[in-house]
């Protein structure tokens, strides 16, 4: 995952250092909570659907930290050198969106825009477009309902296919016309929703994984 460079902090540091205080605790100690820190925080943008599963599923503290060293070292694109690029990245990526995408109480890396930025890095183009929504008012008792339009805004991330990963571009239904994929947000007052798109940030998050 490339993504914006920053300076060097906490985001190098292991994942599993995170869970240090897990570790510490007895390995046979329920735990209510399971590996909640990876699905209800953005890592769960990068879960699959079995590992949902799986994780829902843990009871001890030595479950989880099982589970989320595994669950990052599946994601490591070169166990031999130190550190993890994928979760330094994946972490400048959250920090970022968490800046950008904030909407209303929730944090912008929880958003639709955020998932996207996460899986895939800032758009390499961007585009904006309207349509027209027809919208029906009933209006009072024996009066004619009112039918009006509106326009709808629509934010368009759009990737080349050259500049995605080889991995996830093998993931993508064979089509020898396709030169790009593009997400589709609906930008509305308090929420900007993804409409069209869902099925790249799925396999890329599928393509993260580490064969």
């Amino acid at each position: 995952m490339a993504g914006h460079t920053r300076a060097v902090g906490w985001w190098a540091v292991p994942p599993l250092l995170a869970w240090l205080a897990l570790a510490c605790q007895p390995g046979d100690r329920p735990t209510s909570a399971g590996a909640g820190g990876l699905t209800e925080g953005p890592t769960r943008w990068l879960m699959l659907p079995e590992e949902l599963r799986q994780a829902e599923r843990l009871r001890t503290t030595r479950d989880a930290v099982e589970f989320i060293e595994t669950f990052w070292r599946r994601r490591d694109p070169d166990p031999a050198q130190p550190g993890n690029e994928f979760a330094k990245t994946f972490y400048q990526r959250v920090e970022a969106a968490d800046r950008l995408y904030v909407e209303g109480g929730t944090r912008g890396s929880l958003t639709d825009r955020g998932r996207a930025l996460i899986l895939l890095g800032p758009p390499p183009i961007l585009r904006y477009s309207q349509k027209r929504s027809p919208t029906w008012e009933p209006g009072k008792p024996g009066t004619r309902p009112a039918i009006h339009s509106h326009n709808l805004v629509l934010e368009i991330w759009v990737y080349p296919l050259k500049d995605l990963p080889p991995a996830l571009v093998r993931l993508l239904p064979d089509d020898p016309s396709r030169t790009e994929i593009a997400l589709t947000f609906l930008v509305a007052d308090r929420r900007t929703e993804l409409i069209d798109g869902a099925k790249y940030l799925e396999a890329a998050a599928r393509a993260a994984v580490r064969e």
